[in-house]
């Protein structure tokens, strides 16, 4: 017995009481009735009921522990679990914060191509409104050609930060749902209650990303 720590005679002691605290009066009487057994002269009918007693009291004491010990092993898994949904959603949070930060540079590179839209296309009427030279007509065709690529890399932009938008929307709406699982399992739960809330807000959430 010297060789047991201390943390490990309250864990068995814990284990053992369970959490109602009658499996320890109950360990407590089964001795004193086996005392009183050992003790007694009675080999009738009376002496083999208080043994047959005695065999239940030691069933219901190993059916006690084996249901503590079922109780702790399901809270260990429970806190495991906790732990890796904390992990996952501290890791959405960085992606979000990336991914709000790509959003700006996105908006600010699409204001500076809608800028260069709106002067391009100013320039290019003043081009439309001179006499046809050849020189000019060339510069025009040049000026033309360039205001039309600089028009689709405009749409491009347009089109990812609608998509920028869809996805951050998204992934509000799935890091909501992610704190709303971990705000009710933080909540105080029944012993005996089943895993099955907990193994279910493991499922990943989909995400479609362009």
């Amino acid at each position: 017995m010297s060789g047991v720590s201390d943390d490990e005679v309250i864990k068995r002691k814990l284990l053992i009481e369970g959490e109602s605290g009658n499996d320890d009066r109950r360990i407590t009487l089964l001795l004193k009735n086996y005392l009183r057994w050992i003790a007694s002269d009675d080999t009738g009918e009376s002496g083999h009921e208080a043994y047959q007693a005695l065999v239940g009291s030691v069933y219901q004491c190993e059916n006690a522990m084996e249901q503590s010990n079922l109780v702790l092993t399901m809270n260990e898994e429970q806190l495991e679990q906790y732990s890796e949904l904390h992990k996952e959603i501290e890791e959405s949070m960085e992606a979000a914060k990336t991914r709000i930060e790509q959003c700006k540079e996105d908006l600010k590179s699409a204001k500076i191509v809608r800028k260069n839209r709106r002067e391009y296309d100013g320039l290019a009427r003043i081009i439309a409104e001179q006499p046809e030279r050849n020189e000019t007509f060339i510069k025009y065709t040049k000026l033309k050609n360039r205001l039309e690529k600089l028009k689709k890399l405009n749409e491009e932009y347009d089109r990812k930060i609608v998509l920028r938008k869809k996805q951050f929307h998204l992934f509000l709406f799935a890091l909501k749902g992610l704190q709303k699982i971990v705000d009710d399992d933080e909540s105080p739960s029944e012993p005996g209650s089943s895993p099955a809330v907990a193994s279910q807000s493991e499922q990943p959430v989909k995400m479609d990303v362009g």
